[in-house]
This record gives structure tokens, sequence and C-alpha cells, in this order.
């Protein structure tokens, strides 16, 4: 018997599901309310029994958003990882209809309720927030499991799970039922930001420092400034122009610019998150806004959510400071400890001192086409150093 409800939001949903202090800012109900817009398809389904709610998207299409397409990630396609084309066909129509259990911004899917006593999360952490939590029914992974595969099945959808890190507690079920698990993409963070500027650049060699203090030395040389803003200090102006380089660094990856559609978005997350929303800019010798990064805090890690570049950002080296370098300075003055960068191209965040996290997607026993694909993906980028 499918025991799922379904909530277009996470309004509906109990407090249970959320911690009131989430340690990654992604598993918060600011970050699922505000980062989100009309068409991206994602719903919130609770299993009162099983003691958790998750997020999940469904599609009847290969059309749009790649990256919520179980097709997609399980092909490597977004890693130009090579598949032939026939297994790429069978798969296709092997998952027409899914039904994925994923969320924007590669964050947590599967949000456990409290355990009894106010124990809080088991395995709290990145994808179990910590913080002070209302009593409920304890998580069952394996109840939770079941009822989504009945709901899938009474849909006619293939049911997977994307994007998972490798403690998600819905993991070792899957493993059990003989479910097909792979690596499929890898998500970048700095876990070791230093106590100052000092302290990160002592853990580099020499050379590697040496670099890294002409990079952090480019504004200056240039005669450019770099800002961080919070709160109430992000003003409208502000997010006009962060907005405006939003829409040129879209254009650059071919993505057209949309400046009204990103101001939308981040005045979302400003209202959202209060003063954990900021804002990291650097301007030229003249004063104009050349590069931006829009931040949200959560009380362990700073989160880079997008980063936004414009006309003479590559001349000053702009681009290192919003996306590495002022987000760690806003990590140490609020007591944070972690960046986190996303996924994306790993060479530069490496060389900054990231470390690379597996995300692993999972698809059912049956779906052998997609188990295919699958595989091909796991070994290529568990080759990649």
């Amino acid at each position: 018997m499918v025991t799922l409800r379904e909530y277009a939001t996470v309004d509906g949903l109990s407090a249970g599901y959320w911690s009131t202090d989430p340690a990654d800012p992604r598993a918060s109900t600011a970050w699922l309310t505000a980062n989100r817009w009309p068409e991206d398809g994602v719903r919130f389904l609770a299993d009162t029994g099983a003691g958790a709610a998750c997020a999940a998207r469904t599609q009847d299409d290969h059309i749009g958003f790649p990256r919520m397409n179980c097709t997609d990630i399980a092909a490597g396609t977004g890693r130009d990882v090579t598949q032939p084309e026939a297994d790429l066909k069978e798969a296709r129509a092997e998952g027409l209809r899914q039904l994925n259990v994923c969320a924007l911004g590669y964050g947590p899917s599967v949000f456990p309720a409290s355990l009894p006593n106010g124990a809080g999360r088991e395995g709290a952490g990145r994808d179990g927030a910590e913080g002070s939590r209302s009593a409920g029914p304890a998580f069952d992974a394996d109840a939770l499991v079941t009822s989504l595969e009945e709901h899938a099945g009474s849909q006619g959808r293939l049911l997977t799970f994307l994007h998972l890190e490798e403690t998600n507690p819905v993991l070792p079920v899957l493993r059990e039922r003989g479910w097909h698990v792979g690596v499929t993409d890898r998500y970048f963070l700095i876990e070791d930001i230093g106590a100052d500027e000092a302290g990160y650049l002592a853990r580099f060699p020499a050379d590697r420092r040496r670099q890294l203090r002409r990079e952090l030395a480019s504004l200056d040389s240039a005669g450019a400034t770099a800002e961080i803003h919070r709160g109430d200090t992000v003003t409208e102006t502000i997010q006009q122009e962060v907005a405006w380089l939003e829409a040129c660094a879209d254009e650059k990856h071919g993505i057209p610019g949309d400046p009204a559609r990103l101001l939308r978005v981040n005045e979302r997350l400003r209202t959202a998150f209060g003063p954990r929303y900021a804002v990291a800019l650097v301007r030229d010798r003249d004063g104009r806004a050349v590069a931006s990064a829009t931040l949200v805090l959560g009380t362990r890690d700073v989160l880079l959510r997008m980063v936004g570049l414009g006309p003479g950002s590559e001349e000053i080296g702009a681009y290192f400071h919003v996306a590495y370098h002022l987000p760690m300075r806003l990590a140490r003055s609020t007591g944070c400890s972690r960046v986190l960068l996303g996924t994306g191209t790993g060479t530069p965040k490496l060389r900054r001192g990231a470390v690379a996290q597996p995300l692993l997607s999972a698809v059912p026993p049956a779906a052998t086409a997609h188990g295919a694909l699958l595989r091909r993906t796991d070994a290529a980028l568990t080759a990649c150093p």
C-alpha cells in the first residue's frame, strides 16, 4: 500500500524533517524554498510511516534538465563519458517515464525525521543536518525505498536516486536489494580553510604558495577592490549588479542571459536567508562591478551558489577572488569551517586546496540498460585522478 503524500513545496511538510540550524545550508527550508524556478518539477514526498521525506522529480520525456534526468546522469553525459549509441537508445526507451529522487543544487534529497527523544538524524552531516529538531518517528530507510518503489510502479515510472553522497542512509538498502550503484559526478569543497590566510597558504608547497600569493595580490596590482555584503547591506543596486554579472556568465557558457530571472532568484534567497545571504564583489579601479559570487551560510558551511563575470574581470584575475578567496574569508569571519564549491571542472578547484567527494546514482536491478551505462560512467570517473 502506497503511503506517500505529495507536496508542491516544503511548507506543507512537518517541521520535524528540517533542522532549525543546519550545518549545510542546502538542508534548510530556506534553500529548498528559495532556490526554485516554476518549471523545475521538483516535488516533496513524505512517508510518515518511514519517518522521512524526499525531494523528487517526475518526467515523461528526455527534454530539458539533464542534471535531473537519470539517463543523462547514468550515461555521464555532462562528464564526457563515451557510451555506445545503441546502449543510449535502449536506455532512453527504458527510462522514458522517470521518478528521480534528487534535489536542486546537488543538495540532500532524503530528509529523515527526528529520532525519538530529540536525538536528531542518524549520521548527521551533509545529508543529515545537525541542529535542534523536534521528536518524531524513527527513520526506516527500507520502508522509504519500498514506498517509493510502489509509488513509481503505480505510475509506470523508473525509480532512481541521483547525486547521493556516500553517507546517504538509503545506499545500504539499495545495495542490499541489488541496485546498480556507481559514481556519476564529483562535488568539490575546501575543508581546510585555515584559521587565517597565512594558515591556508601554509598547507601548500613553496612554489604553489608563491603562485597563490601572486593571485591574492592581483586586485591590489590592478587598483581593484573586493567587498563582501551580508543581509541588509546587500542593497537593491548590488542585487542588480550581481544579476547582470550572472547573466554575462551565462552568456559565456552558451545560456541565454536573463538578468530579471536571476534577480528574482537572488531576491528570494535574500528574503529566505536574511543575514545568512551574502554577496562577494570585485570592482575595478573605476568602481565598476566586474565579478560577483552569491553565497549562503549554514552553521558549518558556506555555499557558493553562482559566480558572475563581466567585462574586465579576466584581466585582473577577479574570478579566483570571488570563487575561492572571498568565500573563504567570509567563512573565517562567520565561524564556518568549510566552503562548498559544487561540481564542474575540477582542476582549478583542486589547485586551490579543494577535495573531491564522489556523488553516486542508483538504478534498480531491472533497469539493465541504465545499469550498463552506469558501470561505464563509474569506471571512467573512478579512474580519473
